[in-house]
């Protein structure tokens, strides 16, 4: 299945909502005075961090051209 059935502003959109949640709960976790605080920014707002990357990346890298700017008679299959 390809990325450009979900649409690339939709990919977009997660991922940049993916990082502000990441970013989010690693401001949380700076403002929490626990030994677990330290865990939820390291493993948590990290990897939501990193997981909006990737799907930013994916989107770049495996999204189609839109119908309008391909040539006449050229599918993109």
């Amino acid at each position: 299945m390809r990325l450009v059935e979900f649409g690339m502003q939709r990919l977009l959109r997660a991922s940049s909502a993916i990082i502000v949640l990441g970013l989010a709960i690693e401001l949380l976790s700076l403002l929490w005075f626990h030994p677990l605080s330290f865990v939820l920014f390291a493993v948590v707002g990290a990897a939501l961090i990193g997981l909006g990357i990737l799907i930013y990346l994916a989107s770049l890298a495996f999204a189609g051209t839109p119908a309008a700017a391909r040539p006449a008679g050229k599918t993109n299959s």
